[in-house]
């Protein structure tokens, strides 16, 4: 499984680093750092495989790089307040590079080569978790966050990319729970987010937790029951992975 996932990541990397204008890597080769797992991606593709697609990996990668684009543009953005509050510096650099990030994702999510009502879905998905997920992001911008009192809807925003991830891969299978799946897969994101270690969002129950691949749990039972066995094996090594491998984010 573990070859499966270095091969997806690579295809992931390669679209990323193809779509990035060229005057851009330099400010961005920070956020694009070698050790980064693509945890949204890679959750896209394995549900994608779980689900018995019948697109091979090149034809799906756009969508994947697509999320790891828009994940790129709230990191930048994150690190530009974290920036301003440290030393008084204006983030305008760091949002208008987050906003290019976010228009290459969706200049490649329109590439994805199927037919036109399915790309059209596919992009609204996006677009939509893309609204979500700064929402979310503009609430942790906030100081004095209580994780444990957390409203569920907004769980959901600060998750909403992996949800998005669920619901797209439900979208190119036929998968008839894409909305009960991508609420799910939200809620697998933002439980993902308070089991890192410096996350803001953790507390001492989930950095103890010795069970690292429960938050996956609640995304199984809105899966086909014939895809549930696969998905799990697939998803636990994804969140393995991710959370040997992410580096602490001083924000999130």
């Amino acid at each position: 499984m573990r070859r499966t996932i270095a091969r997806r990541r690579a295809a992931i990397e390669s679209a990323l680093r193809t779509r990035l204008p060229d005057a851009f890597d330099r400010a961005t080769e920070e956020s694009l750092e070698s050790d980064r797992s693509r945890f949204r991606g890679q959750v896209f593709l394995a549900l994608v495989d779980g689900f018995d697609c019948d697109r091979s990996l090149e034809d799906v990668i756009p969508l994947a790089a697509s999320l790891e684009l828009i994940s790129l543009q709230t990191r930048l953005h994150r690190r530009a307040i974290e920036r301003f509050r440290r030393s008084g510096t204006l983030p305008t650099e760091g949002v208008l590079a987050g906003d290019l990030l976010e228009s290459k994702a969706f200049e490649l999510a329109t590439e994805f080569d199927a037919e036109p009502v399915l790309v059209e879905r596919c992009f609204g998905a996006l677009v939509e978790a893309t609204r979500s997920v700064q929402e979310g992001q503009s609430l942790l911008a906030a100081s004095g966050i209580d994780p444990d009192a957390l409203d569920p809807a907004d769980e959901r925003r600060i998750g909403a990319l992996t949800g998005c991830a669920a619901e797209l891969a439900a979208l190119l299978t036929g998968v008839d729970s894409r909305r009960e799946l991508a609420r799910r897969g939200s809620r697998v994101g933002f439980s993902v987010r308070r089991h890192r270690p410096k996350s803001r969002l953790s507390t001492d129950r989930t950095r103890d937790s010795t069970d690292r691949s429960r938050p996956i749990d609640p995304l199984l039972k809105a899966c086909p029951p014939a895809a549930r066995a696969s998905v799990r094996n697939q998803l636990s090594a994804v969140l393995e992975t991710h959370l040997d491998r992410e580096p602490a984010d001083p924000i999130a």
